[in-house]
């Protein structure tokens, strides 16, 4: 009995493994198919921009480069976002402290130009180098000659971050109202 049980699982894992190869096989595609795929998400001057870019980098970065590249740019821009956001929040209740502090959110989260704002906010502080520690960490973690790319890629990231903030405040907005 436990030698079948053994064999289940056995199979069972084997089973799994193939089928995650199975799926790995079928869905992966080649690099160059997987960066036009990302470009081709990229807004018309989001888009112009990485291309002017690149053109002064010489060079564009492969897909690993790329990927560190998100990787050292993303969280920053996640946290600034979500800092900024919060902040906008708190002032606007602070400035109108007779009424609750949920319509201070609402009017931050209706704001089409609030959004905005944050975003530019969030890609200045990220490529700016004279804007403080943050743009310093990243310029220091991004390869030299990729420095170039940084205004493009930290466009992209931060307006991929605030989108975010500005949605997962909106559903927590949304879930405390329901309650």
């Amino acid at each position: 009995m436990e030698g079948s049980r053994m064999r289940s699982g056995a199979l069972l894992v084997l089973a799994l493994g193939m089928l995650a190869l199975a799926a790995l096989a079928f869905d992966s595609a080649p690099v160059e198919e997987q960066t036009e795929e990302s470009f081709e998400l990229l807004s018309d001057v989001a888009r112009k921009k990485l291309k002017e870019a690149v053109k002064l980098a010489g060079k564009a970065p492969t897909a690993t480069e790329r990927a560190h590249i998100q990787h050292v740019l993303s969280p920053i821009a996640k946290h600034l976002a979500t800092r900024m956001l919060y902040t906008e929040v708190a002032e606007r209740a602070r400035a109108n402290p007779t009424k609750p502090g949920h319509h201070a959110m609402e009017q931050v989260l209706a704001s089409s130009k609030e959004e905005n704002e944050i975003e530019a906010r969030v890609k200045n502080r990220m490529a700016n180098i004279h804007a403080g520690q943050w743009a310093e960490e990243i310029y220091r973690k991004v390869p030299s000659k990729f420095q170039k790319l940084i205004p493009a890629l930290a466009t992209q990231a931060a307006h991929t971050a605030t989108t975010n903030a500005f949605s997962k405040l909106k559903h927590e907005v949304r879930v405390l109202l329901l309650f």
